[in-house]
């Protein structure tokens, strides 16, 4: 676990001090494949950032090699000391949020940890981002373990066409061009429009147009090392973009 710390610390670390963080401090429990994470910083002098900010920050860019049942990310002096049951018990001592009503009127006795993955109206587990905050390219690497995959969109902004649709206007209009590589040879390209109508259509929003929104699912790949290759265009008359990010997740039981 400590080369697991290691490498979240030297990815999230200089992105978050370049957000006003003077000290970064991680804590890993578990084993790698099912680690719980606490991201714990400390603001320098004048600097004001929410911890929802940071949190999206240390989200946007974890590192796809990590696997997690648990990140945290909280001022240093909430940091677990010896027992990570610790800040398990503060959150439950907290007002609890509406994922959590469904999670525990549903699941009922079901272990948190099992299950971590699908709390959030079964978007599955994020295995890796492709940050966009704007027209523009990017990429994003993960290792395919044969397990079904999905591409979901990050999006937040503003756009001034009407979709005709009360769930279509939750969504912002972007066009992604998607190269799929594995071992050097592109295996896939696929050409996906976020603002169209789906027979299932998944949406989870914090507050819209701060929305996830599920797109496709990704063609079956074999094990190995998975290069994605990204281009996003948003709509001409999209007229703000805070975040249009391409994310793989774990395949979901929805």
């Amino acid at each position: 676990m400590v080369e697991c710390a290691q490498l979240l610390e030297a990815t999230i670390g200089p992105r978050l001090r370049a957000m006003g963080v003077e000290h970064v401090e991680i804590v890993a429990r578990g084993v790698p494949r099912s680690a719980r994470y606490w991201v714990g910083y400390r603001l320098a002098p004048g600097v004001q950032r929410s911890q929802r900010e940071l949190a999206e920050e240390v989200s946007l860019y974890f590192p796809g090699a990590l696997s997690f049942s648990m990140l945290q990310v909280v001022p240093v002096e909430r940091l677990p000391e010896t027992d990570p049951t610790i800040l398990e018990e503060q959150r439950r001592l907290r007002r609890p949020t509406w994922q959590m009503f469904v999670f525990f009127g549903v699941l009922g006795a079901i272990p948190l940890t099992v299950l971590f993955g699908f709390l959030v109206l079964g978007t599955g587990e994020l295995i890796v981002t492709a940050p966009l905050r704007g027209a523009g390219a990017a990429e994003a690497r993960f290792v395919a373990n044969g397990e079904s995959l999905a591409l979901w969109a990050s999006l937040d902004g503003s756009f001034s066409r009407n979709a005709g649709s009360k769930t279509l206007n939750k969504i912002l209009p972007v066009h992604y061009e998607v190269d799929v590589i594995q071992n050097g040879k592109l295996l896939h390209h696929l050409s996906i429009d976020t603002q169209v109508g789906r027979g299932n259509q998944k949406l989870h929003c914090t507050m819209a147009p701060d929305c996830e929104v599920y797109l496709e699912d990704l063609p079956r790949l074999g094990p190995g090392p998975v290069l994605l290759k990204v281009r996003g265009t948003p709509r001409e008359d999209v007229t703000d973009v805070k975040d249009m990010s391409l994310q793989v997740r774990k395949g979901t039981f929805f």
